[in-house]
């Protein structure tokens, strides 16, 4: 049998889903100070290769928020490119940027030199496991979110806000749900067991 507490986190990865209709507020009983303690904690607990913490995260709300967003709209040529951007704009509360440190996947590769080819995929699969945790979090927190790779038009708006040496991984946007997401469909997708081969 499963435990509860086991439950509890299988049920909230469940509702952590991809939400774009969103209101530029906090849930009730929510303020910034709590989204960043949880962001900070996450980035803080999340494992990271050879214990390597190359994670970074910046939130961005208010005019910040939306003037980011406005100069990666107004830098997408395409005009079929600039609805998402747009809307981020406008209809979320702010964005989590997460990011990650390249000097420290240097100074591991200068370490490891075996390794060093598979050093930037693992903080790859740092920045992701702290996306992950982070929508998921936000979801149980009252949030609405969607997650965006606009990495280089971020990276170029920010500018000098944020150290030549960092990559930005992607964006997670978040404020209040207008709407519920419909229903998910899945896929037959087994978790097989292998005891003997």
């Amino acid at each position: 049998m499963v435990p509860p507490t086991v439950s509890t986190i299988l049920s909230s990865i469940a509702a952590r889903r991809t939400i774009y209709n969103l209101k530029p507020v906090l849930p009730t009983g929510i303020n910034l100070k709590d989204v960043q303690k949880i962001i900070q904690a996450i980035i803080k607990d999340t494992p990271t290769a050879f214990n390597s913490q190359p994670n970074r995260a910046l939130i961005l709300t208010g005019e910040a928020h939306r003037k980011i967003w406005e100069q990666v709209t107004d830098s997408i040529e395409a005009e079929s490119g600039k609805k998402r951007p747009a809307s981020v704009k406008n209809e979320a509360f702010g964005s989590v940027i997460f990011l990650t440190d390249d000097q420290t996947t240097e100074n591991l590769q200068a370490k490891f030199p075996a390794w060093a080819a598979f050093f930037p995929t693992f903080a790859s699969h740092a920045s992701g496991a702290a996306q992950i945790s982070s929508w998921t979090t936000l979801e149980a927190a009252g949030l609405g979110c969607h997650l965006q790779h606009y990495n280089g038009y971020i990276k170029a708006a920010l500018g000098s806000k944020i150290p030549s040496n960092w990559t930005v991984q992607a964006q997670l946007i978040f404020g209040v749900p207008k709407e519920q997401p419909g229903e998910k469909t899945y896929i037959e997708n087994e978790v097989k067991v292998i005891s003997v081969l």
